[in-house]
């Protein structure tokens, strides 16, 4: 992105601050992604909504606020983050104010992008209190395996992965592939960041989602 902005208290020489809020927290299956980032604690962001898209969330600039983790991370990871982020065809990176006055790079989407995904009203994923309540139904009504994978938001995803286009839709049909254990097109094939391959068969994602 290339923006400059002003050093943050607490930061050392070469890093800049991110805020995080999705699969790249602690705990999260792509935290390793951060390459061994100083944690600077957790955080709030004003002026943003949190949507649910299955195996990630998407934040979009709206009314609202998203929970998330702050880190300083070393400049030059920035591109790694960017190209993992599918910046900025799937998210752009922002330089915003947090709710503490501290500012961050914020990965966002746009609100095209959520139509047809649950809202998650305590901004935070995953999601945790009534917003799991709340989608338990819908995996349960699913019945041929929607809750196959702990914590897996089939319908979700699904309607993300049908509103979805290039390499967000790829990385969705991987996740509901892996979520129902379908067969890859070719056993020991992985798809990267670096390299993202489409891992199943277009039809069989299909028919996980209900089309004919």
């Amino acid at each position: 992105m290339g923006v400059e902005h002003p050093q943050e208290a607490g930061l050392g020489e070469g890093e800049t601050p991110v805020f995080v809020y999705g699969t790249l927290k602690r705990g999260q299956s792509n935290h390793a992604r951060l390459q061994g980032a100083r944690w600077l604690g957790e955080a709030w962001l004003e002026g943003a909504c949190l949507y649910d898209l299955g195996p990630f969330p998407m934040a979009i600039p709206a009314e609202g606020r998203v929970a998330g983790e702050l880190y300083a991370v070393a400049t030059e990871v920035l591109s790694k983050l960017d190209a993992f982020e599918g910046c900025p065809r799937l998210y752009h990176r922002r330089w915003l104010s947090l709710a503490d006055g501290r500012q961050a790079w914020v990965y966002l989407g746009q609100g095209r992008q959520v139509r047809h995904s649950p809202r998650l009203a305590a901004g935070r994923w995953p999601a945790l209190g009534l917003d799991a309540l709340r989608a338990l139904p819908l995996l349960l009504a699913l019945g041929w395996g929607g809750v196959q994978a702990a914590g897996f938001d089939t319908l979700g995803t699904c309607q993300a992965w049908r509103q979805s286009r290039g390499l967000a839709r790829l990385e969705l049909a991987n996740a509901i592939g892996a979520a129902h254990a379908l067969t890859k097109r070719h056993p020991f094939t992985e798809s990267t960041a670096e390299h993202p391959l489409a891992l199943y068969d277009p039809g069989d994602i299909a028919r996980v989602c209900g089309r004919p």
